[in-house]
């Protein structure tokens, strides 16, 4: 797996930290809606991507089976906020990137979304406020929607109604999607995403 932790998401902890320097799970849910912040998390959910298809071409070189075997590369970024480690910080900022595998037909996919859900869990985010998803797109492989750019997929989506993850997202969570490449993004919250494919939040 890819490690880039903290090279990828310094653009983005920059950027939230001009929106403030003492930030609440007020300040982690309306952060999405700022465009620096939007620039950096699609910058860095863009690098993520690449990593991931660099790492596909040597492994190829290399003969060695890819980890991601249908080359469908997904990037993503998930901000948020974990308790503070010092009194007069109640709260600090907290963020990840992570990008999707797949090695064979056969195993099981784990999506950046999940990964993402998995950091938030083991540094104990209280909110994740926003989740930025850059993929190319195609119809949902449950409700076949084809949207003008990639949602979460039915398990991402099920992975955050799970019993034991829903308490990291709140009803105004926001979901930005976009494509490779392009400067175009679509901002909505986690239910409104949800509605899309014909469930609903929680």
């Amino acid at each position: 797996m890819i490690v880039a932790q903290g090279l990828v998401e310094a653009p983005v902890l920059d950027a939230l930290f001009k929106l403030t320097a003492r930030p609440r799970p007020e300040d982690a849910l309306r952060a999405l809606r700022e465009v620096d912040v939007q620039d950096a998390v699609l910058a860095a959910a863009q690098r993520m991507r690449h990593l991931a298809i660099e790492e596909d071409d040597a492994r190829k070189e290399r003969g060695q089976p890819l980890i991601n075997y249908r080359r469908f590369y997904v990037g993503g970024v998930g901000i948020g906020v974990v308790l503070g480690r010092r009194y007069s910080t109640p709260y600090e900022w907290w963020v990840f990137a992570a990008s999707n595998t797949k090695p064979s037909k056969k195993a099981d996919k784990y999506c950046a979304e999940m990964r993402i859900i998995r950091a938030a869990k083991e540094v104990r985010c209280s909110c994740i406020g926003g989740i930025g998803v850059l993929g190319e797109n195609q119809p949902d492989g449950r409700s076949g929607n084809l949207r003008k750019t990639l949602d979460p997929c039915g398990g991402c989506r099920d992975c955050m109604r799970h019993v034991g993850n829903r308490y990291l997202f709140r009803a105004r969570t926001l979901i930005m999607t976009a494509q490779p490449l392009s400067q175009v993004r679509y901002v909505e919250t986690l239910p409104k995403m949800m509605a899309a494919h014909g469930e609903k939040w929680p």
